[in-house]
Formats: C-alpha cells, sequence, structure tokens
C-alpha cells in the first residue's frame, strides 16, 4: 500500500514539473530581424472598378506575404493580402476610372513590413454603369418590371425608388434586389393602374452607386381574383386526389405548408394529367402563381414543368376536350439562378416562396370555368404535387 501511495506522489510530483515547464515556456518572435525584400515585376492589369495585380516574390526566408493598401472607393482606406504560396492581388470597389495610386508591402514572419513600392493604374468602367446603360422599366400587370444586363456577373444591387408626389423632385426608397446575374428580370407588383415616375438605381457593395434611371410608367390593370368562389369541377376524365388529407381544395386555402398540399393520384393514367376548376364568377386571367410544397423548393420531382391552360363556359359534362379552348402553355418554372434542378441559391429559394410566376403574352377571353392540362414534372414522374393556385386578372362583364 505505501508503495502504491508512494507510486502516485511521484506521479503528481512530475506533472507538477512539467507544468511548471510549460508555464515557462514563452514563444517570442525575433524583432532583431530586418525587413523582407520588397515584391518585384509588379504588373497591373484593369478590370471593373479594380484590377488583378501579379509579381514576383523576392528570395527571402523572412517573407510571408505581400499587402496591397490603397483607397476605394475615394476616402475609404483598403486592403488586399495574398499568402506566401501565391503572387496575385486582387483590387476591387473603386467607382471611376480615374488613375489610383496603390501601395505594395511585403511583409515578414516577424511582422516587420518592407518598404513600400507606389503603382498607378486606371481601373475599367465599374459594372454598376456598364449594367445601368441596361435598365428598362416597363409596365406589367399590377407594376412594372425591371430589366437589366450584367456581362461580369459582379455584385450588384437595383433600388426602385417611386415618386409619391408625381413632381419627380422627391423619390421615395421601395425595394432593393441583390443579384449577380448575367441578365435578369425583376417584377414589383402591388401598384395602381395610374401613370407613375420610378427610378432605379445601381450600386456594389462599396458604397458606388449610379445616377438615377427614370421611367414613367402606367402599370396594367388588374385584381386577386378572390378564391371563396372557388370549387372543384371534377369531370369524369380528370386526375383524382392521391387521399383525402391531400384534396384539391388545397390548392386554394392559402396556406403554404410542408404538410398542406394536392397531389395527384399516383396510380392513375400516367401523364398527361388535367384538372378542371369553377371559378364561380367569368374572369379574364393576366397571371397566375403556383407554389412549390413548403420548405421543398425547387428539391421534389413533382412539380409541373410543361403545361398547358383551357377555359370553358360550357364544359361537356363527359370530361372531353371539345368545348375547352386552349389559352397558353407554359415550361419550367422561373429560376433567379439558372441552375440545374436541386441546385439552389437563396435568391431561389426567396423568390419560391413568393410563388412562381406566370403570365400570359396574350390575355385570353373570360372563362368561368379553368382545365389544367399537366404534361411533364421535374422528376419527370406522373405524380403532381402543388401546395397553393392564385390567379389575377379582371371580372369578364
Amino acid at each position: 500500500m505505501k508503495n502504491k501511495f508512494k507510486y502516485i506522489a511521484g506521479l503528481v510530483l512530475f506533472a507538477g514539473f512539467i507544468a511548471c515547464q510549460e508555464e515557462g515556456r514563452e514563444d517570442l518572435i525575433d524583432q532583431s530581424g530586418s525587413s523582407p525584400g520588397i515584391i518585384t515585376n509588379i504588373e497591373i492589369t484593369p478590370t471593373p472598378g479594380g484590377a488583378i495585380v501579379n509579381y514576383d516574390i523576392p528570395n527571402d526566408e523572412n517573407y510571408l506575404y505581400a499587402k496591397a493598401v490603397y483607397e476605394a472607393p475615394a476616402g475609404v482606406p483598403r486592403e488586399a493580402k495574398s499568402s506566401k504560396y501565391d503572387n496575385e492581388l486582387i483590387l476591387e470597389g473603386y467607382g471611376d476610372t480615374n488613375s489610383h495610386n496603390v501601395k505594395f508591402y511585403s511583409i515578414g514572419r516577424n511582422t516587420k513590413q518592407s518598404d513600400a513600392v507606389e503603382k498607378s493604374f486606371n481601373p475599367l468602367t465599374p459594372s454598376i454603369f456598364e449594367v445601368a446603360k441596361t435598365i428598362d422599366i416597363k409596365a406589367v400587370f399590377g407594376g412594372i418590371e425591371v430589366l437589366y444586363d450584367n456581362p461580369t456577373e459582379a455584385n450588384i444591387i437595383l433600388e426602385i425608388l417611386v415618386d409619391t408626389l408625381g413632381t419627380k423632385t422627391e423619390y421615395i426608397p421601395y425595394d432593393k434586389l441583390y443579384t449577380k446575374l448575367i441578365d435578369g428580370r425583376w417584377v414589383l407588383r402591388g401598384f395602381d393602374a395610374v401613370e407613375s415616375n420610378f427610378a432605379v438605381t445601381v450600386s456594389d457593395p462599396f458604397g458606388n452607386k449610379t445616377e438615377m434611371i427614370e421611367a414613367t410608367v402606367t402599370p396594367l390593370f388588374e385584381i386577386l381574383i378572390p378564391k371563396d368562389g372557388f370549387a372543384d369541377l371534377r369531370l369524369p376524365t380528370d386526375s383524382r386526389s392521391l387521399r383525402s388529407k391531400n384534396p384539391i381544395t388545397h390548392l386554394w386555402d392559402d396556406v403554404i405548408s410542408y404538410s398542406n398540399f394536392w397531389a395527384s393520384d399516383q396510380n392513375q393514367d400516367p401523364m398527361p394529367k388535367w384538372i378542371s376548376l369553377d371559378f364561380g364568377t367569368k374572369y379574364k386571367l393576366s397571371r397566375l402563381k403556383l407554389w412549390f410544397r413548403g420548405d421543398r423548393e425547387y428539391q421534389d420531382g413533382n412539380f409541373p414543368t410543361d403545361w398547358d391552360i383551357y377555359g370553358s363556359n360550357d364544359p361537356n359534362p363527359d370530361g372531353s376536350w371539345d368545348s375547352w379552348t386552349f389559352l397558353h402553355h407554359f415550361d419550367e418554372p422561373y429560376k433567379p439562378s439558372g441552375q440545374p434542378h436541386k441546385q439552389n441559391t437563396q435568391e431561389d429559394i426567396d423568390y419560391a416562396r413568393q410563388g412562381i410566376d406566370y403570365e400570359f403574352i396574350n390575355i385570353p377571353d373570360g372563362y368561368r370555368f379553368y382545365r389544367f392540362k399537366f404534361n411533364e414534372t421535374t422528376g419527370g414522374g406522373a405524380f403532381i404535387i402543388i401546395t397553393e393556385m392564385s390567379f389575377w386578372g379582371k371580372v369578364e362583364e
């Protein structure tokens, strides 16, 4: 027992000795060394609003990395750094094409920096100004659309401003869009069908901003069609629901969630499949929205990608097609990023959660009954899931 006690006591003393030794260690950076050599053969290749800088690394064991010090936009200090294994620096944030000075330094392992090497260059036209040249503001149903091209895929911020006084003297910010799409279409709804003044600015994450691009536009008239008059027409050839907990009435109950959706019968006839709805009143449709199953945006393989809409005011009760008029064909749901199915950006998710927009190029005649024919889905199967449908247009007198 005594030997065991001595053994344990010895271990404790040894551990204490090691701890004291560890506490006594102190790793210091040797400040007595010299500064590293400068980077050489600096080549600056201008880019839109910036530059790519290449250089030769000094033959110096003390060298750790290179650093560029500059101002972009003017008055805003900024730094760009590279690792010891790289010979490239990226400069960004300039808001003009003027000549700008940049100071380059080598940083040593001892944290000392070399003398500055100063160079100047002229950036190319910043992307926001090129994007601004392509801005086109047009009227759509219930609002406006902003069309733009962004060929360099720069991170840009579009901002819509509205002239609430009608004098073009005071524009109020209305909404912003953060994007890097090559070309895009931004639609804003909720405006009355009266002549109004709108403006768009383009800015970047560094604070550079263009002048306003103004337009006077009259949004096209439409109303959100009330759903309290909707009913399932349920003709003999129509697709049935998968089960009682996924009824067709889920399509117009204004509930968008993971568990609240309409699903077609998987065991019924293969594609195409169709459903027929009674709107209760005759309407001319201008556009509609479909929603993915909640939290499954661009993920499931059951969303329509190829489908048609038909109208009728006197549908044949046998479910045949002879009393239906073709109105419009719709393709794959719009996706802001343009990436393949299941590869989503946050911009894609945000857009889909507002509902996928479908617009009629030519406004059809007014109908009370509408039939939706689904030809293909995202997964190529014969099973359809839609969470909600909403429609806009006007009453046909």
